[in-house]
């Protein structure tokens, strides 16, 4: 007994409706209590278009030609049309609905032809087939494209996968049609017939898990950026911000580009806290995250990292240019300062490159020296400290100092601090 004979046609459509409209209830119900999901609502569209199409498709024989032709797979394509778009928002590309338009309307030329004009079945199911398997082409490309920058980029090659798969039994489908012909009617038994019903269902099964799943990740996603998010300033709280640059410290390590960091400190901000009222300190707090995050690339990380203080991330940065993006920072609050003509903002900026054996406390304890030292330089500027300005030489060289007796490793601490040189030791 041949294996496709276990299958009955009609019980193969009740389970496709089914489906469609189990997922179609699912995705309206998503949408209405995430609406901040991109194409979910396209994507519930999808699957209730499928329930008349199939309806119609199935009820062939007893109602006109052109409605169980022409009208079914209208809604056939724009099923596949709005999965298209839903899977193309959600993932958030900008690929344009134009092919897959052509593609469909042209279908449907061919359909109106050999149904109204001319009976064929072939050349419609050859129509049907390259259409469905273009869109579904189409959708695995963007996934394949899109998935390295998703928050499960396997279950995002996996869907690409299933869908260049039922691309390729799609097209295959109508080349075996047009060698071989096709049966008149979708309900009889034949190869052909079953296979493709077969096929929606499991196709109608995937599709909808898929999408629930990537959905699901992508709500736990922004659950986890949520509680990552300083609710004041909008820019990443303290644990945001320390486990993006943990992870920029393991790119680090086995990477070979540059890193750099910067602690920010507003300048006198317990003055305006006491002459301005803590709601103006809140309003300085936000003025200058938007100010900083406006001026950032694309890459940068900003975080609130207590109090009045920002720990800024340039990833792929060496310290010369943190410099010089930093300058451009503290122009930008001393400009959003002068337009609100109130008291004055500036900023005191720490800076350091990380090197590939640091880990978080050893680069933030260099960048809080570069801040200390920018504080206590009259603030409003910025200084850095990399692992050279830590030889206590360099910091007699910043403060002008000259050090009569160079620390000698082994040295006894009698010999260090005896003579004209202990009141000029450096603070460690």
């Amino acid at each position: 007994m041949h294996v496709l004979s276990w299958f009955d046609n009609r019980t193969l459509i009740a389970c496709d409706l089914l489906l469609a409209t189990i997922f179609a209830v699912v995705f309206f119900s998503m949408k209405r209590a995430y609406p901040m999901l991109r194409g979910i609502g396209s994507i519930a569209v999808s699957f209730l278009l499928g329930v008349p199409g199939t309806l119609l498709i199935a009820s062939r024989g007893s109602i006109s030609n052109f409605i169980s032709v022409i009208l079914a797979n209208a809604f056939i394509f724009g099923s596949f049309l709005f999965l298209y778009r839903g899977i193309l928002r959600f993932i958030g590309s900008r690929r344009s609905l134009v092919v897959p338009c052509l593609v469909s309307f042209a279908a449907l030329a061919v359909l109106y032809y050999y149904s109204q004009i001319q009976e064929n079945i072939v050349p419609r199911i050859v129509a049907i087939s390259v259409t469905l398997g273009l869109i579904r082409g189409l959708i695995a490309l963007e996934l394949f494209r899109k998935s390295p920058t998703f928050t499960s980029p396997m279950l995002m090659r996996l869907f690409a996968a299933a869908m260049s798969l039922f691309a390729a039994v799609s097209l295959n489908c109508g080349a075996i049609t047009f060698h071989s012909g096709a049966p008149s009617h979708l309900l009889e038994s034949s190869p052909i017939g079953t296979i493709t019903l077969v096929l929606g269902v499991i196709f109608v099964c995937l599709t909808g898990l898929f999408l629930l799943v990537l959905a699901s990740n992508e709500l736990i996603a922004r659950s986890r950026d949520e509680s990552q998010k300083d609710v004041l300033s909008g820019a990443f709280n303290r644990r945001g911000i320390e486990a993006k640059l943990d992870g920029e410290l393991l790119r680090l390590q086995r990477g070979n580009h540059k890193l750099s960091i910067a602690l920010i400190d507003l300048d006198y901000f317990k003055a305006i806290n006491d002459i301005l009222g803590h709601a103006a300190g809140d309003a300085a707090l936000r003025d200058v995250a938007d100010a900083i995050s406006g001026h950032l690339r694309d890459r940068d990380f900003l975080g609130r990292y207590g109090g009045d203080e920002f720990l800024l991330i340039l990833p792929q940065t060496p310290c010369s240019t943190a410099l010089a993006i930093t300058e451009r920072l503290s122009q930008a609050v001393r400009n959003l300062s002068l337009s609100s003509g109130s008291q004055p903002l500036t900023l005191s900026i720490g800076i350091t490159e990380a090197l590939p054996s640091d880990d978080t406390v050893s680069i933030l304890a260099r960048a809080d020296k570069a801040l200390y030292k920018a504080k206590s330089d009259g603030r409003n500027c910025r200084r850095v400290v990399n692992l050279e300005t830590e030889d206590p030489r360099h910091v007699y060289r910043a403060l002008g100092l000259v050090m009569k007796h160079p620390v000698v490793e082994g040295q006894p601490n009698a010999a260090r601090n005896s003579g004209p040189a202990a009141a000029t030791r450096p603070v460690t």
